[in-house]
Formats: C-alpha cells, sequence, structure tokens
C-alpha cells in the first residue's frame, strides 16, 4: 500500500485537494463547509498478514477464495505492499467489520486494473456496503455505480454511503463486472468527520479473560459424558479448582487484571452444618439422562444437592469456597453467575430458572457480592432455550451471557465470525459474546481468533475452568494470551458491554471546519467516560478542549468525559 490513508487516494481522482500535514477536504456541490474523510479504518488494509495460511488476507473473505489470492503484482510500479487479484464474474472480496454511528458518512476508495493477458479489455467493478444491525442480521446492502477498470492501467474506484438508523458494523465488498481478473491495492475505508472509536485507550479491540469456577457441587459431581474429566474424582477436581484460583489471582494481579469468574452456588457457602435446602432440592428426572449426556441414569433419580456433606469449608473444602469468594472481592475481581445449580439451560424452564436466580442472590448477597449481570451457561447449554427463561434472565438484572451453543447453527447465539457484541434476538438488553476455551493445545487457535476479533474490532471472552490452570503449561499458555494484549482493552465481560451501549449515547457536533475543525463532543451518559478515544480527521498542530490545550497523539485523541457533560475541542491545522 502506498497510503496509509483513504483520503490520499481520493486526490487520485480529482476528488480532493491536499492541505498541510495530509489533510484532505472534499467539498460537494451543495456542501459547506468542506467535509474532512478521516485515517484508514480497515484492519490488514494492505492485505499483509495471512497467519492461517489460506491464501486469503487476514479478516478477508471471498465468495470462492479459489479466485482470490495475494501476490506482490508487478506492473504496481513503485507500490510497496500487495495487492489482491479478484476472478471471476460471481466472486468478490469482503472486508473485516468496522463499528459504525448511524447516519455517519463512510468512504472506500483504491485502486484497481484489469488484467487478463488473452483478453486486453477494460472491465467495470463496483463496491457493495453491508450493513449489519445489533443482532448481527445484514439488514442492508447499497450498491455504488458501475465504475471502469482500465486494462493494465491502474484507476481509482471510489464509493460513499451514510449508515442507516439501526446500523452496528460495516462490510464493504468488492464485485467484478467479468471474468477478467482484475487487480485491487492501496485500499482504504474512512469516515467522514470525527469517529468516535469503538473501545477505551485507543484499543482496537476488547478482550475478556474469565473462568468458570465450581466447587464440586457444579459440573463436577454432575458431569456428564462429553467432559474429559468426567472419570476424575470430583474432590480432586475441587481442590484443583481451588488451587487453579489461586495461581489465576497471582497471574491476574500481577498484570492489573480484572477477570471475570463465572461462579456456581456452593462457592459462596462457608459451609451447610445447618442442612439448608437449596431451590427445593430437585430431581431433574425428565433431562438428567443417558439420552442427555449423562454417563448413567443416577441424577435423573437423585435430588441434585444430594451429595452435600453438610459440613463447613475447613473439614470439607471441596465443597464450599466461601473464604476465596471474599479473597476474590477483595481483590477487586469481578464475580458473575454460572447458575447456582450448574444445570443445562436449555433443557429447564422458566420457574427452574427462577429458582436458580432467587438462590444464587441470596448466598452471593451474604457474602456481600452484588447480583450477577452476567451468565455462563454450564456446559454452553442454550440450545432449546424457550422465550420464557430467556425472560427471567432480563427479568433478573442479565445483561450479558457467554459459553453457550457452538455445536449446531440453528441455536448459535454469539459471533464467532467476527466477534462482534451481538444483541439477543428479542431481547435488547441483553448481549450475547463470543468466547474461546483456551488450553495448551488451543492457544495457536485462540490467538488467530484474536487477530480475527483484533481486525474487526470485535470483543472475545478467553476462558478455561479454574482447575485446568495448575499445570506450567496451562499457566504459560495463559501468560502468552496476557502477554498479547496490547491492541486490546482487557476487561471484564460487564464492563466491556457497558461500555459498548454507553457509546450509543456519544454524539459528535461540527461546529465549523475554517479556519479551525471545531465541533463538540456530547456525553448523554449518567456516568462518566475514561479514555474515550476520538480518531480525528487529520494530525492537527495542536488540541484545545474549551480554552484549556490537550495532547494528541498523531490522529488519536483520548479524554476523561464526565457525565452529561458536553466538550467544545478545536483542532489548528499545522
Amino acid at each position: 500500500m502506498r497510503y496509509g490513508r483513504i483520503a490520499g487516494l481520493i486526490v487520485v481522482v480529482g476528488l480532493a485537494l491536499g492541505l498541510a500535514g495530509g489533510i484532505i477536504v472534499r467539498r460537494g456541490a451543495t456542501q459547506s463547509p468542506a467535509t474532512l474523510t478521516g485515517p484508514n479504518l480497515l484492519g490488514n488494509n494492505d492485505f499483509a498478514a495471512d497467519a492461517d495460511g489460506d491464501g486469503l488476507p487476514d479478516g478477508w473473505t471471498a465468495l470462492d477464495r479459489g479466485g482470490v489470492r495475494v501476490s506482490d503484482f508487478r506492473f504496481a510500479k513503485g507500490a510497496a505492499g500487495r495487492s489482491v487479484e479478484i476472478d471471476g464474474i460471481n466472486n468478490y472480496l469482503a472486508s473485516p467489520f468496522i463499528a459504525v454511528h448511524a447516519n455517519a458518512t463512510y468512504r472506500v476508495a483504491f485502486r484497481a486494473l484489469a488484467d487478463n493477458p488473452q483478453k486486453p479489455s477494460p472491465t467495470r467493478i463496483r463496491v457493495r456496503f453491508h450493513w449489519r444491525d445489533a443482532e448481527g442480521v445484514e439488514f442492508s446492502n447499497v450498491a455504488g455505480t458501475w465504475q471502469t477498470v482500465p486494462h493494465r492501467a491502474w484507476a481509482t474506484i471510489s464509493s460513499s454511503a451514510a449508515a442507516p438508523i439501526g446500523a452496528a458494523h460495516l462490510s464493504i465488498s468488492i464485485h467484478p463486472g467479468s471474468d477478467d481478473r482484475i487487480v485491487v491495492d492501496e485500499l482504504g475505508l474512512g469516515q467522514v468527520g470525527v469517529r468516535i472509536a469503538p473501545w477505551p485507550q485507543g484499543k482496537q479491540a476488547a478482550m475478556a479473560l474469565s473462568f468458570d469456577y465450581e466447587t464440586a457441587m457444579g459440573g463436577l459431581i454432575h458431569s456428564r459424558s462429553d467432559d474429559p474429566e468426567n472419570s476424575v474424582n470430583p474432590l480432586l477436581r475441587a481442590q484443583r479448582m481451588r488451587s487453579g484460583a489461586e495461581e489465576i489471582l497471582r497471574l491476574f494481579t500481577a498484570g492489573h487484571i480484572r477477570g471475570t469468574w463465572y461462579a456456581t452456588g456452593y462457592n459462596f457457602l462457608m459451609g451447610n452444618r445447618e442442612h439448608r435446602v437449596f431451590m427445593g432440592n430437585p430431581t431433574y428426572s425428565s433431562w438428567a439422562t443417558v439420552a442427555n449426556g449423562w454417563p448413567t441414569a443416577y441424577w435423573a433419580s437423585t435430588p441434585w444437592f444430594a451429595a452435600d456433606p453438610y459440613a463447613d469449608e475447613r473439614s470439607a473444602p471441596e465443597w464450599y469456597f466461601g473464604s476465596q469468594i471474599a479473597g476474590l472481592k477483595a481483590a477487586g475481581q469481578d464475580i458473575e453467575s454460572h447458575t447456582f445449580a450448574h444445570f443445562a439451560g436449555g433443557l429447564v424452564g422458566p420457574a427452574d430458572w427462577r429458582a436458580d436466580f432467587e438462590a444464587w442472590i441470596a448466598v452471593a448477597k451474604a457474602m456481600g457480592i452484588p447480583r450477577a449481570t452476567s451468565l455462563a451457561f454450564p456446559w454452553s447449554w442454550t440450545g432449546g432455550m424457550q422465550w420464557d427463561s430467556w425472560e427471567v434472565l432480563a427479568a433478573n438484572g442479565i445483561s450479558s451471557v457467554t459459553r453457550t451453543n457452538t455445536r449446531q447453527p440453528r441455536f448459535r447465539i454469539a459471533d464467532r465470525d467476527t466477534y462482534a457484541l451481538r444483541q439477543l434476538p428479542g431481547h435488547d438488553t441483553i448481549t450475547v459474546v463470543a468466547d474461546e476455551y483456551l488450553t495448551p493445545q488451543s492457544l495457536r487457535k485462540v490467538k488467530q481468533r484474536l487477530e480475527i476479533a483484533r481486525l474487526n474490532e470485535g470483543a472475545i471472552d478467553i476462558w478455561a475452568h479454574t482447575e485446568e490452570v495448575t499445570s506450567p503449561e496451562q499457566r504459560a499458555a495463559w501468560a502468552e494470551v496476557i502477554a498479547a494484549r496490547g491492541p486490546f482493552w482487557v476487561a471484564s465481560i460487564p464492563d466491556i458491554v457497558a461500555w459498548s451501549h454507553s457509546l450509543k449515547h456519544v454524539r459528535i457536533q461540527l461546529q465549523g471546519e475554517q479556519p479551525t475543525y471545531r465541533f463538540k463532543l456530547v456525553n448523554d451518559n449518567a456516568d462518566a467516560l475514561r479514555g474515550l478515544t476520538l480518531i480525528l480527521p487529520f494530525t492537527p498542530d495542536r488540541v484545545t478542549v474549551g480554552r484549556q490545550p490537550v495532547t494528541a497523539a498523531g490522529d488519536r485523541l483520548q479524554l476523561d468525559v464526565a457525565g452529561r457533560t458536553t466538550l467544545e475541542v478545536t483542532l489548528w491545522p499545522a
């Protein structure tokens, strides 16, 4: 790529004039003042990265990858970087997604030429804008005009479109108009004006580090056939859960990380010598069966909490983790729900869910832990969830879920293609977070998925069971992921979801562009936003907020913005 900024491409076709400092101004027939296009927002826009070796640039997709290849195109004289060649009238090349704001305008531009050595003729090409809503559904597909691509001579292709109401993400795709091979280079996508970056502190994506955290009364005693540890004594596994939690806390403390700990109900108990009965001690005869994956019919005929030793943490530390919960709370870690009973969420009904919430909230409150706002489904069992069951989650304040179905496409609710936060269909107060399971064996894949999340400005949850972080290999895998956090905002799942929601209530109001670029930043949230990052349409010589000078890092400006506040920002050109 010869240009890192989309605006530099627009100059080529005479749509723009350059100003000092690389500012690019485009003035339409009815526009006054001028309109500035900001820096290139597309991940892997120079096509250089291909970590999985599949022949496509990381983050990019094609209808037929056999008709797409990356190359150092020999006719791109003087060009640095790589080109992409597209072959086939029904083929296309599609970009990673970026987060968008409704009504903002986005402009794409790139260089293209035709290269058919047998038939030296021009062809045509066009761009489509794919707008995706918060549920991950493409609801608008806007095509630009067909534009001429000459044979072995570069032309600049450019198109613009405004994000419709309801748009959450944008991808662009490039479509040939014939079977002639076309070559694409110097591709960029920019937002007109100031862009509110999707994540704070100038980070490109978000990453949560979370754990399923259970006593013997969780999934250990109730283990299913597909649990690779189901033959291991549950008391030994519970001991590993405890020691693994201590290892993780040391890792997180050293790295200043606030993790998310999904705890089951007995984690909060110091003991149960008084023989308390939780949830009516149900027997799940209709679903805890061999047909549904349990190794025997034992739990179909046995009350779910029958194994309780009715002791205390000192004499039965495998069953009660109350002291560890107190330690996690003191360390500022985030403690959320893995359900009280560790049941199969898609098999139980709304009454079971109500009883589970009541029990979890009661034992958490006794330990000074607030109501959960996030839930990790045991066994990733969301398949079969009833509407009324989801209503119970919403009524109990759950605003995010993870550990969701991965095996059956008809039940999938998380975006594991781009790692966008996805709104649960029919429940706009619940956000689904895609997760990836980390083991020493999956480390390479997890790092590839982190890169996909980064390229798509997404949010990814990396998780394991606390019992697994007891081996040197597992601790090394977690240390390697933590070491790769540079481009990621590392935060708890509730904080990641809350930040995403808060940006819906932040606005930019342009005040003027000449001789200085002035705008208002409006935070309609009640809470402050720390590290809010703005991507500016050019690199200013200096910046003032009100009358106070502030420092920008190139075309990035980070601000701490109080709740219910409007800031007046001025950018001074060089």
